[in-house]
């Protein structure tokens, strides 16, 4: 066979799930059906994103689907803001920190769960002010998933969208503005104190910091069972700032029951 004929083995895809909606805690289902179409076998890593992995303990169906691609790779949202009037629907930090241990022992490897402190904010309700621009709340946070051996912690700044800024003024919420300057500090100090606790911290599409990755080929093919490579490249399609490598979102724009005030896939109204 002449090098023209020639065919190189195909590289397995990997599968995000999803940053368009929450599919493991809403539509494990829908993502078990997703999966199963596109033969687990022939996936190398499915990237997770979700604020309540129980469905990873708990759903049956998705635990057995999951089993058979090559690796999981869990983003895990801890903001702090849990059931508050910004978060109503999702469950309150102390809810969530319970399931660590588990869904490190699921993965197989802590350096599968990487945690995502974002969007950061801080919003008013009335008399009722909420932030997680705070520093005490993030401490106790990046010391319970450094002892537990996350390697990774994911921040930025809310983006605020024309709807969502509409969404917000429909319910009597503002959001307070942070300048280059403030933000740049704050994540200045996180970084600081992600440190302290052995932790590396990454920004995501945050101006004036370095392009990131939350989807690393390469990190992603460094962690796999057999080491067996993925593609690297730059995924098209993404915010100038976002150095995602190359992936499949398996998500559609469901209506999503976390119910988050500040979420950009949620509808205008």
């Amino acid at each position: 066979m002449s090098p023209r004929q020639s065919k190189s083995p195909q590289v397995k895809k990997v599968v995000s799930a999803s940053r368009r909606t929450e599919l493991v805690a809403h539509y494990p289902d829908y993502l078990v059906e997703r999966l199963t179409a596109l033969n687990p076998e022939s996936i190398h890593t499915v990237v997770l994103w979700t604020k309540d992995p129980s469905n990873l303990l708990a759903h049956q169906k998705l635990r057995a689907t999951l089993s058979r691609v090559g690796q999981v790779f869990v983003h895990w949202t801890v903001t702090g803001l849990g059931g508050t009037f910004l978060e109503p629907s999702v469950p309150p930090m102390q809810e969530q920190l319970l399931l660590l241990d588990a869904v490190i022992e699921y993965v197989g490897d802590p350096r599968r769960v990487h945690w995502r402190f974002d969007p950061l904010l801080s919003a008013r309700r009335g008399e009722e002010r909420l932030s997680n621009v705070d520093l005490n709340l993030f401490r106790p946070l990046a010391e319970r998933f450094s002892i537990a051996g996350i390697p990774t912690v994911h921040v930025s700044f809310v983006s605020m969208y024309r709807k969502v800024v509409r969404r917000l003024a429909a319910v009597g919420v503002t959001f307070e503005e942070y300048d280059c300057e403030m933000r740049r500090q704050f994540l200045s100090d996180c970084a600081e104190v992600a440190s302290g606790y052995g932790m590396a911290i990454a920004t995501c599409c945050e101006p004036g910091f370095p392009v990131q990755r939350c989807i690393d080929g390469a990190l992603l093919t460094d962690l796999h069972p057999t080491n067996e490579p993925c593609r690297t490249e730059r995924a098209s399609g993404q915010r100038k700032l976002c150095g995602c490598t190359v992936s499949l979102d398996v998500g559609r724009y469901l209506p999503c029951p976390n119910r988050c005030l500040y979420c950009y896939a949620h509808p205008a109204t």
